[in-house]
């Protein structure tokens, strides 16, 4: 996203309930390197001078684990399903708490944002709140090896796709055009309210009829949006 906007040091110094501020420099940046800056200084507040979750003990996970979470004011039951999706995959929780650490960065940016441009504000708190909800069904991907509605090749594919968004929440936050991003929450959004109500038996299954709603397309359509997806970086 190209749109720059002035962040000052006194604007952003909101605090989190961990202590952290954003040391900002004050001209005109992208919305990206704000993002990336701001990002650095939560993660320094929850992961410690390393700022990665990488490395940290179980304890110290735990910890920032359940700071970040508060941070988010979810329902209880999405902040237990959020709980459960960093931690019960040991080989995923360190960057699904460093992508968790991103979502809280751009809420806080967007209250800012929203000061000169309530539209772009409005979509970036909406696209990591989204994230967020991503986040938390993640323990729910790959965990069954077939369904109903999706053949072999479909469900590794869309297995992929979800796999690939949990990493790029700062893309698609930064780099996506509103447009984009506005779509993106919306198909996020549904496939949460998808898996909620029970609808589908596998959150793959459950993210290809979200983007079939979305986008209005048929399932060939959907499909080749997933594998887009798949190969986003």
């Amino acid at each position: 996203m190209k749109k720059a906007f002035v962040i000052g040091m006194v604007a952003l110094a909101t605090t989190m309930s961990f202590s952290t501020s954003y040391a900002g420099v004050s001209g005109a940046k992208s919305v990206r390197e704000s993002l990336v800056e701001y990002t650095k200084q939560i993660k320094e507040a929850a992961f410690g001078k390393g700022a990665t979750a990488k490395g940290l003990s179980a304890q110290q996970a735990q910890a920032a684990r359940d700071k970040m979470i508060n941070e988010l004011n979810l329902p209880s039951g999405k902040n237990n399903a959020l709980a459960m999706s960093l931690m019960s995959d040991s080989a995923k929780s360190a960057e699904r708490l460093d992508s968790l650490a991103t979502v809280i960065a751009a809420k806080k940016m967007a209250v800012e944002i929203s000061k000169t441009d309530a539209a772009e504000g409005k979509s970036i708190d909406a696209a990591a709140s989204a994230s967020a909800k991503l986040l938390a069904n993640a323990s729910l991907t790959g965990a069954r090896k077939s369904a109903k509605e999706l053949n072999p090749s479909e469900l590794t594919d869309t297995t992929q796709a979800l796999t690939k968004l949990e990493s790029l929440p700062e893309g698609i936050l930064t780099r996506f055009s509103k447009a984009e991003r506005d779509s993106y929450t919306q198909i996020i959004e549904r496939h949460d309210q998808l898996i909620e109500t029970g609808a589908k038996s596998t959150s793959e299954e459950a993210f290809v009829q979200a983007i079939m709603d979305v986008k209005k397309v048929d399932k060939t359509k959907a499909m080749e949006i997933v594998r887009k997806l798949k190969e986003c970086v």
